[in-house]
């Protein structure tokens, strides 16, 4: 039989994530250092995406005022995270691989969701992320796609129109290729 956490915690990743900025506690295999590192800086855009409109938000890296969009007419896969959301830690891995397997072709974006800036890029240091990543406290960028809880990946076309949108847990390397190959009308290799 399992424990009262145990059953908590299931449900918790078979049901996705919601707002839980407020959780001190930290996701991941490890505590939160008070002095994360990670920088990776974010690429002006060219192009909004349609619901977003002309929203800038900090870069996680650098902290620079960027616009959520389009940039030199390339697919953008908008990705959804956040330090506390369990399912975000599972994912993290495959979408790493995914950027590092077709960035050549499709720009990548992160947007830390309803976090702490510091909670933002230990998770996205501790997890090696290389692509960047923009911190969204106020969840503007979620509210405006319409996804009910994270994680949540927007496949948006060169046009900045959303072609495609994932609302629930388990994405893998593998389930986004496909879906980026369908929206995009690409083959990646």
């Amino acid at each position: 039989m399992r424990s009262a956490p145990g059953i908590v915690a299931a449900l918790v990743l078979l049901a996705g994530c919601s707002s839980a900025a407020d959780d001190e506690s930290g996701a991941g295999p490890t505590a939160p250092g008070p002095d994360p590192t990670w920088s990776v800086a974010c690429e002006p855009a060219s192009t909004p995406v349609e619901p977003i409109g002309d929203l800038e938000l900090p870069c996680l890296g650098d902290e620079a005022s960027t616009e959520v969009g389009v940039r030199d007419g390339r697919p953008l896969v908008i990705v959804l995270w956040a330090s506390w959301c369990g399912p975000c830690v599972e994912e993290a891995p495959e979408v790493e691989a995914f950027w590092q397997a077709h960035g050549d072709q499709i720009d990548v974006l992160g947007v830390d969701t309803a976090d702490t800036r510091d909670k933002g890029r230990w998770f996205a240091e501790d997890f090696a992320f290389t692509y960047p990543s923009v911190f969204d406290a106020e969840e503007e960028v979620r509210i405006a796609l319409g996804v009910p809880a994270l994680p949540g990946v927007a496949f948006v076309a060169p046009d900045g129109t959303v072609a495609e949108l994932v609302n629930e847990p388990g994405v893998t390397t593998e389930s986004l290729t496909l879906t980026a190959e369908a929206a995009f009308g690409l083959e990646l290799s």
